[in-house]
């Protein structure tokens, strides 16, 4: 049980500006209580994805093999398609339970004023763990074809996409009307909310890149040493332990700040939900009506 006397009200109306202090504000505050959370329901999935993708690191490094790349034996080993399929499987198992495990806990925080059950949070993480996977993979899918027909309509298709795993949470609906809710709820206001989804994703990028620098300065050392001695002929060979493990540090720091734009699609959410249907407004002229 956790109690915070600082509540960050969730259901009002906010600019791109307030979305986005209040979801580093919101993170500030319950982060450790939200962490230790999802310790118990990320934890396995986390360390199972850095796996995954330091296995595709390693067997993508023959991409860049120029023996295996004459001989024609880049996809023979089926090692690159192995350790894909084995990274995105992790991949969605560990984002729909992020995306489940911090909706859920500001579900909870929502409906109880800052007061935070652990057990209600984890036991609607279970509950909704299939729908939430099934729906990642539903969107996933959709983007994918978006972006395959052309650049445009999957960056169209995002910005509702995005919102999904909210609806899906805080409505409690099924998948397909997860998908069409929202769609209605960004009617009109798909441009705000596509600028705050780009200015976060800003955001985030240049963070990362920050746990990225290792990695690059690795890989630019033990290329400008090869080329001085005149060694560097394949570049697979900068494809080492030291790079995957740094490689994985980065990787570690990227997939963790997806818990921020989790944070800031249920500000989004709200926000939206509040222009279009006033809920938040409604509630509180019910609760001084009770309190009268």
């Amino acid at each position: 049980m956790n109690t915070n006397n600082k509540y960050i009200e969730f259901k009002k109306k906010r600019e791109l500006g307030d979305i986005l202090t209040d979801t580093f504000a919101f993170l500030r505050q319950e982060g450790k209580s939200l962490f230790s959370i999802l310790m118990k329901t990320c934890g396995i999935p986390f360390v199972l994805l850095l796996l995954a993708s330091a296995y595709y690191t390693y067997s993508s490094s023959n991409l860049f093999d120029p023996v295996s790349i004459s001989n024609g034996e880049m996809f023979n080993s089926g090692g690159i398609l192995i350790s894909l399929f084995l990274m995105l499987a992790a991949l969605l198992a560990f984002y729909g339970l992020l995306f489940g495990s911090v909706l859920h806990y500001i579900k909870a925080y929502t409906d109880n004023k800052g007061t935070i059950d652990y057990n209600t949070v984890i036991q609607g993480v279970r509950k909704d763990f299939g729908s939430i996977l099934g729906l990642g993979a539903l969107s996933g899918i959709i983007i994918f074809f978006g972006f395959v027909l052309c650049f445009l309509p999957g960056i169209y298709l995002y910005v509702p996409m995005s919102l999904v795993f909210a609806i899906l949470v805080f409505r409690n609906v099924s998948v397909t009307d997860a998908i069409s809710e929202s769609f209605q709820l960004v009617k009109n206001e798909w441009w705000i909310t596509f600028a705050t989804l780009f200015v976060l994703g800003i955001i985030i990028w240049i963070i990362s890149m920050i746990f990225s620098v290792p990695a690059l300065i690795y890989t630019f050392t033990k290329t400008f040493t090869a080329a001085s001695e005149g060694t560097y002929a394949n570049p697979a060979a900068m494809v080492d332990w030291v790079f995957i493990g740094l490689n994985a540090i980065a990787s570690a720091a990227q997939y963790a700040l997806y818990v921020i734009t989790a944070i800031a699609s249920a500000f989004i959410y709200f926000n939206l939900n509040e222009r279009k249907y006033a809920t938040g407004a409604l509630e509180q002229i019910d609760s001084l009506g009770n309190d009268s």
